[in-house]
């Protein structure tokens, strides 16, 4: 299955995984563009990923891709997790891959994952006592992306004053992945039991999605190569909006779609570290290859 995967890492070098994006996610755009940036020519990722899906699956990747049976109905699901449009009339089960809890039942036995609880509103002792250990919290929705309502709690107090109703919600242990005042996060994709690529996202908000790229090299020490560097901006509509989309791209989309900005930098990444990332991807990739999708425990917005 080809998955996009994310990583935080900390100070002390500490790596969690921290979510997994099925479908199409974005990943290989952005690792072309910081291959570009950072060779001065273009990378072979596309060609790679078209070899692997013939070769795994007997198929085109774009055939591939629409031959996945939850592919229709993910994509209005998305527009929906957006607040774009409505929940699909349609369902298949694979689309409870998208809840954030089904996520860390999956994966937190083989993966380290920050601590995560479902945010019940009606034990308010559970919530709290989660925030008083953890003295720093993430809140944020089951069923979303790109950091919506996303917030950093750190006193139960200021939990209960957002007076949540209308989502379904987990509290999670914060990460603090940063690297020079940026939030970091990075981004591998695997598909067909291979490791494809990984690129990082700087950010100077809380949530790292769709920052600045910078290509990631193997080092002796953590950190960016330069501190302060330039960065290259790109228009140009990406090669997964191309297959996912084609011609019928929602126009609110279009800042994601097309707009990329790359440091002129280099993340410089201990190699053990870097062979946990690949090894930990396609290991995930694996895991959702052999699901039975039917299996799955129902989502929170099938209620």
């Amino acid at each position: 299955m080809y998955l996009g995967i994310d990583f935080l890492i900390t100070s002390e070098l500490k790596l969690y995984l921290s979510e997994v994006n099925v479908g199409l996610p974005g990943g290989a755009h952005e690792y072309h563009l910081t291959h570009l940036v950072h060779f001065g020519k273009p990378s072979d990722i596309f060609r790679r990923i078209e070899w692997t899906s013939r070769k795994v699956y007997g198929k085109t990747f774009k055939d591939y891709l629409h031959s996945l049976p939850f592919i229709e109905s993910l994509k209005p699901l998305k527009i929906w997790m957006d607040g774009m449009g409505p929940l699909p009339k349609t369902f298949h089960p694979g689309l409870r891959l998208e809840d954030k809890w089904n996520q860390y039942q999956l994966i937190h036995s083989i993966a380290l994952m920050p601590e995560t609880i479902i945010l019940d509103t009606e034990d308010l002792v559970s919530a709290d006592r989660f925030i008083e250990r953890k003295r720093k919290v993430v809140l944020k929705r089951r069923v979303g992306r790109g950091g919506r309502d996303l917030q950093v709690i750190s006193d139960p107090s200021d939990l209960w004053k957002l007076n949540l109703m209308s989502h379904h919600y987990l509290l999670q242990e914060y990460v603090e992945s940063k690297i020079n005042g940026y939030s970091l996060s990075i981004r591998a994709v695997a598909f067909g039991g291979e490791f494809m690529c990984m690129y990082a996202n700087l950010s100077p908000k809380i949530t790292s999605n769709h920052g600045i790229l910078a290509f990631i090299s193997s080092g002796n020490l953590f950190g960016l190569n330069e501190k302060d560097s330039k960065t290259e901006l790109f228009n140009q509509k990406s090669w997964e909006a191309e297959i996912w989309f084609g011609e019928n791209e929602p126009p609110y989309l279009r800042h994601n779609l097309y707009e990329e900005e790359v440091a002129k930098t280099t993340l410089i990444i201990p190699e053990p570290f870097l062979r946990t990332i690949k090894e930990l991807s396609v290991k995930v990739e694996r895991l959702y290859e052999g699901l039975e999708l039917i299996s799955l425990p129902k989502s929170c917005f099938e209620d």
